[in-house]
This record gives structure tokens, C-alpha cells and sequence, in this order.
């Protein structure tokens, strides 16, 4: 068997990295919510729960080479992977470590800085371990964190799983008998080709499970067996999480998937519905309702630091924005069309082409675009946009000003392991505020 505490070990996860993990898409976001975000022009500490193979966390430690990097995870093939990614970038800011979350909650070593870190980030893990486990992991992420430090959570959702909840107890039911890997995985997918050809009423009652098993198809193997094979996954609804997170001292934030934070881009009637509750954790539980939400990228903040209006305000003023499409991108008229979590959202086509257009010489900051705008454009609407463009990564924030050889150094090895045929697929290329280019981030594949 590869299962340990029921997750699923067979095989190394995929070689990926997020955006919205980012230091700097966190520090905006806190910005949008009116919370003073952690300096990240200066030193900083990160901590990933569950990092992976590493590329996503030596990507960000390529970028930011004043700060310092830690990730923890359980599966040995990952940690060997990730120090030995690292220190073939020459990246000195990183550090990995393999790790029982539940072992490390009771270790009295020093493995981690306790209180010291400003974000701790844990993609995708949550739904897929046992719950001590899940619980261990957000008593760890409390505890790394300084006052006011950010964690950035991302699970996947009910009600909007509802439909894959069969198929997971079938992949998980025939482990017994063809074993936790490959063979059970299949083994469903045949089972549910069959049902659907036998007319099976399980069809008819998830309208959506027959195109989300053929969606499977676009999907690389090992993310389908981290998907599915783990004895534990469970979807959780917002307010699984929230609540929790809450007794431990870390309150809800903000969605780090942006155009989330809008109420604007809400229909009226579901605005109804959503401020009706007085509690946050039913309010999200009532938007994720509303949306069929399938996956959550939520921020918590270990200790609210307000900023007055004026000081956020000014504070966006500063952020630096580049562009990453060129100007043919501009002549499609599905560039102004943006598909949201409400449904299809159209945004203004000239401001869209003036910030578009604006960003084609370098980067600007966003006192310099609202400049372009028409006059009296408010705040708010510019930065609307832009969350827009920056879902869609069409745009990107840029870091600021730094050390340029870590991120050259991380990309010539990443250039030459690939001509080997390694399969990543993104670049480090932290963008200066007198220069173009872009930080190469790109969008992970829709959930399933």
C-alpha cells in the first residue's frame, strides 16, 4: 500500500506553480481589504504546508532573494526533489524539509521559527487529508505566523464537488481489491463509462458528472491520482474552514481569486441573500451556494492591522503593474468578456485597451494609469479592472526592484533541465520598474 494517514504516495505531484500564492498577489489583496500587508520590499519569511516538489516555492525564492523560503512536506520523493532543484539553482534563501504535520505540531525542536513567519501558504492540501491531519496543518499555520502575518488556504469546495463525490467512493472502494494507484483510478472511470451507457440514474441525478468525468481527459495522470486516490478527500463547505480557522485566532480576509471581492459584480438579489447573515462564515458559505463553487482561495489574517481609507488608498497608488499580451490580443473581442464566478462580466472596452496599452512601453504604477483613464474615473474602478486583468494574466504586479541573478541563475537551469526533458513549464523574471518582461506566471488547470 502508499498510503499514509489514507493520502496517497504512489507517485510525486505535479511540477507546478501558482500565482495567487504570491507574495506580492498577497500583499495587494490585504491592500483591497484594507489590512497593512507585510513589508515584502525588505526581508520576509514564507512558509509552505505541503510544498510539493518545490518548484513553486524555489520560484518565489528565485524572486524575492532578500527573503527567506521554508517548505514542509511528508513525501521523501518531494523533498529530494525540491533541495536538489534548489541547489542546482544556486537559490542560498530556501530551505526544505520532509515532515509529519501531525509529528511536527508535537516536535519541541527548532525546526521553525515559531511567530516569525509573515505568510504561510497550503495549496490544494486541505481536502485531501484526514481530518487530525487538517486540523494539525491550520494549528501549524497559526503558529508560524507574527501578528498580523497572512495565511493563504486554498480547498477544494462543496456544494460544487457534489457531483464527483460517487466516483471518489468508487476509485477509494475498489483500492481494496486493484490497489491504490493506477488500477483503481481506472477501474472507476471504466465503472462510470459503464453506468452511463446503462443509463444509470446517478446521471440524471448529478446533471454535471457526465462532463466532469469527460473533462478528465486534460488532465495530467499523477494531479488525477493526488485528486482522487486519497482515502480521506472530502470537499468542505467555507464554513468548515472558516469557523475553525477562527477559534485559532486567524479571521477571513478576502478571496485571493480577486474579482471575488467585488460585491458590485454580484447580482441584486443574491447581494440579498449574502448580507442577510450576519456571521462571515455563513456569508460565504450562502455565496458559495449561490455560485456552486467548486474550489475556494481564501486569505486569514492572524491579527487585523486596519489601514484608514486614506492610507489604503494612497498604498494602491504605489502598487506597479506590467503587461503580459501584446497588442493583437486587443482585436478579439472575448478580451473584454471575462467569465466570473456569477457568470459572464462585461468589462468597458476602452478602459481595458487604455490600461492594456498603457502597460505596452513598461511597467507603470497605478497612479500612473488611473491617469490615462478618463477624468474623475474613481479608484475603485481602475482597480477593478485590474483585478480583472490579473485573474486573467493579462496583466501581472510587479515585484520591485531586486537582485536580478537568482531569477537568471533559477531560469538557466530550469532552460537546460527542460531541453533534458524535465516538465516545467514556468520562469522566474522578476520585472524592474525601468524594464519589460513579464514574471511568467501562468494559470493552473481548471479543477475537475
Amino acid at each position: 500500500m502508499t498510503l499514509r494517514h489514507g493520502y496517497f504516495t504512489g507517485a510525486g505531484y505535479t511540477y507546478d506553480a501558482q500565482s495567487e500564492p504570491s507574495p506580492e498577489r498577497l500583499a495587494f489583496l490585504a491592500l483591497l481589504n484594507r489590512h497593512r500587508p507585510p513589508e515584502i520590499s525588505g526581508p520576509f519569511q514564507l512558509l509552505e504546508l505541503g510544498c510539493g516538489q518545490g518548484y513553486n516555492l524555489c520560484l518565489q525564492a528565485a524572486n524575492y532573494p532578500q527573503a527567506r523560503f521554508l517548505g514542509i512536506d511528508f513525501n521523501a520523493e518531494h523533498i529530494a526533489h525540491a533541495r536538489s532543484l534548489a541547489a542546482a539553482s544556486g537559490l542560498v534563501n530556501v530551505r526544505f524539509e520532509q515532515a509529519d504535520f501531525l509529528e511536527l505540531e508535537q516536535a519541541s525542536g527548532d525546526l521553525m521559527a515559531w511567530g516569525d513567519f509573515d505568510f504561510t501558504v497550503a495549496h490544494g492540501i486541505l481536502t485531501w487529508v484526514a481530518p487530525e491531519v487538517r486540523l494539525s496543518l491550520m494549528r501549524l499555520a497559526e503558529r508560524a505566523l507574527r501578528p498580523g502575518g497572512l495565511f493563504y488556504v486554498s480547498y477544494n469546495t462543496l456544494p460544487g464537488w457534489l457531483p464527483m463525490l460517487p466516483f471518489h467512493h468508487c476509485v477509494s472502494s475498489l483500492q481494496a481489491t486493484l490497489g491504490d494507484s493506477q488500477p483503481a483510478l481506472d477501474g472507476a472511470r471504466d465503472l462510470f463509462q459503464g453506468l452511463r451507457q446503462a443509463n444509470g440514474q446517478v446521471f440524471s441525478s448529478q446533471p454535471d458528472l457526465a462532463q466532469r468525468l469527460e473533462g478528465l481527459g486534460q488532465f495530467d495522470t499523477t494531479y488525477l491520482l493526488h485528486e482522487y486516490n486519497h482515502s480521506h478527500w472530502q470537499p468542505l463547505y467555507a464554513n468548515e474552514v472558516i469557523e475553525p480557522l477562527r477559534e485559532l485566532g486567524l479571521g477571513y480576509l478576502g478571496s485571493a481569486t480577486l474579482s471575488e471581492n467585488f460585491e458590485g459584480l454580484v447580482p441584486v438579489p443574491a447581494q440579498q441573500q449574502i448580507q442577510r447573515q450576519s456571521d462571515p462564515a455563513l456569508r460565504e458559505l450562502v455565496r458559495d451556494l449561490l455560485t456552486n463553487q467548486t474550489f475556494r482561495r481564501d486569505v486569514y489574517v492572524k491579527g487585523r492591522e486596519p489601514l484608514w481609507p486614506g492610507e489604503a488608498s494612497a498604498a494602491l497608488e504605489q502598487v506597479r503593474l506590467c503587461g503580459l499580451v501584446d497588442q493583437d490580443a486587443l482585436g478579439d473581442e472575448s478580451s473584454y468578456l471575462f467569465t466570473l464566478s456569477w457568470g459572464q462580466f462585461q468589462a468597458n472596452r476602452d478602459w481595458i485597451r487604455t490600461i492594456l496599452e498603457g502597460l505596452w512601453d513598461g511597467p507603470r504604477s497605478l497612479a500612473e494609469l488611473g491617469a490615462l483613464l478618463p477624468s474623475g474615473t474613481p479608484q475603485p474602478t481602475l482597480v477593478l479592472n485590474l483585478c480583472l486583468l490579473l485573474g486573467r494574466n493579462a496583466v501581472a504586479l510587479v515585484p520591485g526592484e531586486r537582485d536580478r541573478g537568482p531569477s537568471q541563475r533559477f531560469n538557466a537551469h530550469i532552460g537546460a533541465s527542460v531541453a533534458a526533458g524535465a516538465p516545467y513549464t514556468l520562469l522566474a523574471c522578476p520585472v524592474r520598474a525601468t524594464s519589460t518582461g513579464s514574471p511568467g506566471w501562468s494559470s493552473s488547470p481548471s479543477t475537475p
